[in-house]
């Protein structure tokens, strides 16, 4: 992962500094976050624990940032001055999350509170990514403060992308830095099948230690390990596909996946849902190949879960059924991790920028460092959509059903 944090945007921590009251902030604006309405600061005060003076002072803290608002007060007839209320203040940022494709670079916008503003999809153009990038953000129809980009390749432990079979044109190139430069705000920059398989650790089966299987036109691994992503000491953990001569299975070409059906596995995979016994052969030995290095991943780092997401994980238990079963024979243990569909088909990669947005623009976004983001949140409003191509929504679907594209 790579960040460039100090954008002219981005707005200084308003606490004082101590890790003491940063967690008290962090609770204040934790409690607000889940608070079915604005709360008074005797209401803030029972929630969080914290003394009355405390919460004070932190509120004060938080509305000089501009991230928590008073609330209109409601009198009801009572005598004396009403209770203040105070709010989180939707309108206090704005978070852009962007999945570059090949083709297309699809970009989601978000308001402080997690809730979706906007989508758009543009193509890219003679191969400039950084251009779509600016025109995708464009669409939505607002500049945001904190941006998080989900990049199809190896990036090395300086931020710059080492290595894309997808983004020629990135490859060698601080993209936080050109990104910050050219839309002014603070950015983050993280593999894009990390990403996904963070989403997945927020918003699937609650588990603390996933392996990631990302199957689409190529296969690609990613690592939670309690909790965060495995990066490895030069971040290249999970990525199998950089070992020389390594291929997933006997017919792949160049790390692609080809089957009777040419490139596409979704008529070979309908045609075995329907029972059609070579077909399901077909499947089964696919899943046989594939197991052994899966079991390796497996005894190597002990998930609970292994994920399966990516364009052919919607084949359901046509395709998890005989992978399960082939990487259980395999293991000579009691304990096996349990496989499953990820929830994120499509989504995965984009939905995981956006948490580590809000991640890394925390200070920013939420008025105080480490505030967790609002991963259900993502998912809570339906998303609206910016003018974009309609050509590009078949690529855009597909940037994170295709695997890492590295």
């Amino acid at each position: 992962m790579t960040t460039a944090d100090d954008s002219p945007a981005a707005r200084p921590d308003p606490g004082p500094g101590t890790a003491m009251r940063r967690a008290n902030a962090r609770d204040c604006v934790l409690t607000l976050r889940t608070a079915s309405g604005a709360l008074t600061i005797g209401e803030l005060s029972t929630a969080t624990g914290l003394s009355r003076p405390t919460v004070e002072s932190v509120l004060q803290d938080l509305v000089a940032a501009g991230t928590i608002s008073p609330a209109p007060t409601a009198d009801a007839g009572r005598r004396g001055r009403p209770a203040r209320r105070f709010t989180l203040d939707p309108d206090a940022a704005t978070v852009a999350a962007l999945d570059l494709g090949e083709r297309t670079v699809s970009c989601l916008l978000t308001d402080a509170l997690g809730t979706v503003l906007a989508r758009s999809t543009v193509e890219v153009e003679s191969g400039d990514h950084l251009a779509a990038i600016g025109r995708a953000i464009e669409r939505t129809g607002s500049r945001p403060d904190v941006v998080g980009l989900a990049v199809p390749g190896i990036l090395a432990a300086d931020g710059r992308v080492t290595r894309s079979l997808a983004l020629d044109d990135l490859v060698g190139r601080d993209l936080a830095a050109e990104v910050t430069q050219q839309m002014n705000c603070s950015v983050v920059v993280e593999n894009d099948i990390k990403l996904a398989a963070l989403a997945e650790r927020h918003l699937g089966p609650p588990a603390n230690s996933i392996a990631y299987l990302q199957i689409g036109h190529r296969l690609s691994v990613a690592l939670i390990v309690d909790g965060v992503i495995l990066q490895g000491s030069h971040r290249l953990a999970g990525e199998l596909g950089s070992q020389r001569g390594m291929r997933w299975t006997s017919t792949s070409q160049r790390g692609r996946l080809t089957w009777s059906t040419g490139d596409e596995a979704k008529p070979l995979l309908e045609r075995a849902a329907a029972g059609e016994e070579i077909a399901r052969r077909e499947v089964e030995d696919f899943c046989a190949e594939i197991a052994p290095r899966l079991a390796t991943v497996a005894l190597t780092v002990d998930p609970e879960l292994v994920v399966v997401g990516g364009g052919l994980s919607r084949a359901g238990e046509t395709l998890l059924d005989p992978l399960r079963r082939s990487l259980q024979h395999l293991l000579m243990t009691p304990e096996h991790p349990e496989v499953v569909a990820a929830r994120l088909t499509t989504d995965g990669s984009l939905i995981g920028a956006l948490g580590r947005a809000f991640e890394h623009g925390s200070a920013r976004v939420a008025g105080v460092p480490g505030v967790p983001a609002p991963w259900p949140r993502f998912l809570a409003t339906p998303t609206p959509s910016a003018t974009a191509p309609s050509a590009a929504a078949p690529d855009a679907a597909a940037s994170t059903a295709s695997s890492s594209r590295t």
